[in-house]
């Protein structure tokens, strides 16, 4: 028989619920239609270069993956955390590994426990799942961005967020920015960014600012707002600038390893101590972190991707913008968010009719502020970019 404790326990799971607006809350679901299908995956932003040669060889060596997978990972992955700090150039102490991007912002939204949270939309979805997943759910204000501004974090939108900064927030409290965002792929400006954490200090609050595709624009980057000497001296002392700043970096999209799982945060060295310490035990695998260290080691595929894509989206953009019915939306990513402009076609339609072509895109009709009219396409490689031009090019009105 049941305690009362336990009843009231499982009352609560049996109510808990998060709401997802569309069962499809991600794009990258490609291995739902199986290894074989031969689907060209335009609904995840990877790296089309994907895995680093450097990283590639372990999967080739059958007793080192036989070794890794028979043996308990290390609690601490040090050679991994101290290549990221060469890396960045920042102090190891500033850094707290992750099991992937999510698993850090479900984290340090739980250490935290922010009674209000302000996310800035259109906006990745696991940062209202990780308010709404506490037991004592955040209250969330939506800010969002708009299409006359690109759907860049500019006057209207910036003066809406720090009104309810103002008006809502309280010690410990959260603001989520995506940098680049997510799906618009537009960089919030540094001064933007410093103007909403001295408004955030005033409140002892925390922005948590999400730069899981910053290392294909890599000059934005905040990591200095965290320990630095100042916006223009790149050389890192420890000293703090801003310790109500946590920012989230992933391996997935850069490094092509979604299916490892591993990310990690840049925070000041008490509270990336106290989210390392936290965690769960052996939240890294062994392949995971080897494949993770080997890929931030390899310098040549670092460059050649920065390259590469960059020469690929410029390419890509310039053959998107020639097919008569899209509107693509500035950014600086390795994707594009588009908006269909043709009445007689939505991006549910769009979505079907690739599939037919073998191809994958990310609907976007379930992000907040956006409609069924908005898709987003990664930057692939160039042979791919074009079968999906000529595809475009095939729709009759």
């Amino acid at each position: 028989m049941l305690e009362k404790n336990q009843t009231a326990f499982l009352s609560i799971n049996e109510n808990f619920s998060v709401n997802p607006r569309y069962d499809e809350i991600h794009g990258g679901n490609i291995i739902d239609y199986g290894y074989e299908s031969g689907i060209i995956d335009f609904s995840a932003n990877i790296n089309p270069l994907g895995l680093s040669p450097k990283a590639s060889e372990i999967l080739k060596d059958f007793n080192k993956l036989k070794f890794f997978t028979e043996n308990y990972p290390k609690n601490y992955p040090e050679p991994f955390v101290n290549a990221l700090s060469f890396y960045h150039g920042v102090e190891k102490q500033f850094i707290c590994e992750g099991a992937g991007a999510s698993e850090l912002i479900f984290n340090i939204t739980a250490r935290l426990n922010p009674k209000n949270v302000i996310i800035v939309e259109p906006s990745f979805y696991e940062y209202e799942r990780a308010a709404l997943s506490k037991l004592q759910k955040s209250k969330i204000f939506h800010i969002n961005t708009y299409l006359s501004e690109n759907f860049e974090l500019k006057e209207k939108s910036l003066s809406k967020l720090i009104n309810c900064i103002s008006e809502n927030i309280v010690e410990n409290d959260v603001v989520f920015i995506a940098n680049p965002s997510n799906p618009a792929g537009n960089i919030t400006p540094l001064q933007t960014i410093i103007k909403i954490l001295k408004k955030l200090k005033e409140k002892k609050a925390f922005l948590i600012l999400d730069e899981s595709f910053m290392d294909f624009c890599e000059d934005f980057s905040a990591k200095h707002l965290i320990a630095g000497t100042s916006l223009d001296d790149k050389k890192l002392d420890g000293t703090y600038k801003f310790d109500n700043l946590i920012i989230i970096r992933s391996m997935t999209k850069f490094f092509a390893m979604p299916g490892l799982r591993i990310g990690y945060a840049f925070a000041k060295p008490f509270l990336a101590k106290l989210l390392s310490e936290t965690s769960i035990p052996w939240k890294i695998t062994s392949l995971s972190e080897q494949i993770a260290y080997l890929s931030i080691c390899d310098d040549d595929y670092i460059l050649r991707s920065r390259l590469l894509i960059k020469e690929l989206r410029k390419d890509f953009e310039n053959k998107l913008k020639k097919i008569r019915f899209l509107r693509i939306i500035p950014g600086s990513a390795n994707f594009f968010l588009i908006k269909i402009t043709n009445e007689s076609l939505n991006a549910k339609n769009l979505k079907n009719y690739l599939l037919e072509c073998g191809i994958l895109i990310r609907n976007c009709g379930n992000y907040r502020g956006l409609n069924d009219k908005y898709f987003r396409i990664a930057v692939r490689k160039k042979s791919e970019n074009d079968y999906f031009i000529s595809r475009l090019k095939k729709i009759k009105f």
